[in-house]
């Protein structure tokens, strides 16, 4: 039987169905996650590991793996793997790709409107009066309906918001690398644009990229000058896609109306001056942290693990170039 390591506690019972498959190693409940340096004493005696908590996983470490075959990452980024060594070192790379789709669009949607309807400073503000009496001509929120959101990434994550925003009547506009055919942008209903472009044309910049070097703070303080005034930034994709010290510029010099943010460019932590300002709303990296998708989540993982130990080759496996 296959040896597996999980660096972070994960519930038995959704792990019950792999009982039969692996040889499971990982913290109990009380401990949650291993350290860096408890994972590199045993990484050596095991076939496969289950980072946690983008637990990280470089060429150090990867080193020590003289018997992996796999790693699997909990979550569609995997910036946490040095997954070009991996791939030097014939150690499959998998991630969670398609189960994290729909839960992380559900949140992005539910914070851009939490942020364009006021609903968190609404709330806030009544828990302290408990009285309705909200000013009559207002102007601090937008109306969504018939206004266009310009989503930076188009891949599953990034269609799935545009979905959602066509649903309520927005049209959509989007950048990316790699521009869909006409055919297919027919079909999704989605205009294309430049990413200049679509910053000056879009009421919402939704941002669902991947981080990569080339993307490191790709949102800037040049970047939010060039959105349509009155504009709104959203970002569930990765925190360093964004420079948070000149999204806290933007935001306090009215460079654009308000932000909506689940990812931080210095994770775990959140910096003081943007949690201070009041017309953005911020949570904290929860785009899938729901037990339904949670689950879902370890069993593609680990679904795609065992498939590579039976000769298979499942759709989730980032460096396809080892089959």
């Amino acid at each position: 039987m296959k040896k597996l390591l999980i660096t972070g506690w994960i519930p038995e019972n959704i792990l019950e169905c792999y009982q039969d498959r692996f040889e499971i190693v990982m913290p109990d409940h009380e401990k949650t996650n291993f350290t860096g340096e408890e994972v590199a004493a045993m990484i050596g005696d095991f076939d496969a590991l289950f980072t946690i908590s983008a637990f990280p996983f470089r060429k150090d470490l990867i080193d020590k793996a003289v018997k992996l075959k796999a790693v699997a990452n909990f979550g569609v980024g995997y910036d946490n793997i040095d997954w070009k060594y991996c791939t030097e070192k014939k150690i499959f790379v998998v991630n969670t790709m398609t189960t994290v789709t729909e839960p992380t669009a559900e949140l992005a949607f539910s914070i851009m409107l939490a942020i364009t309807k006021g609903v968190v400073m609404y709330d806030r503000e009544l828990r302290k009066t408990r009285k309705c009496d909200p000013e009559m001509f207002f102007d601090r929120d937008i109306l969504l309906y018939g206004k266009t959101i310009g989503i930076i990434g188009y891949g599953r994550i990034g269609q799935a918001i545009g979905r959602r925003a066509q649903g309520i009547g927005m049209k959509v506009m989007y950048y990316d690398p790699f521009r869909k055919s006409p055919e297919e942008e027919a079909k999704l209903g989605a205009t294309y644009g430049s990413f200049d472009e679509v910053l000056a044309n879009a009421d919402v910049i939704s941002c669902h990229m991947p981080y990569t070097k080339e993307n490191h703070h790709i949102f800037n303080l040049e970047t939010f000058r060039k959105m349509k005034p009155g504009a709104y930034f959203v970002n569930a994709a990765r925190g360093p896609v964004m420079c948070e010290a000149d999204l806290v510029t933007a935001l306090k010099e009215k460079i654009i109306r308000g932000a909506a943010t689940d990812v931080f460019e210095f994770e775990p932590k959140v910096s003081e001056d943007l949690a201070a300002i009041d017309n953005v709303v911020i949570t904290p990296h929860i785009g899938s942290n729901v037990l339904e998708a949670r689950t879902n989540m370890v069993h593609e993982a680990l679904d795609g693990v065992y498939a590579i130990f039976e000769g298979k080759q499942p759709i989730n496996v980032v460096n396809r170039e080892l089959f």
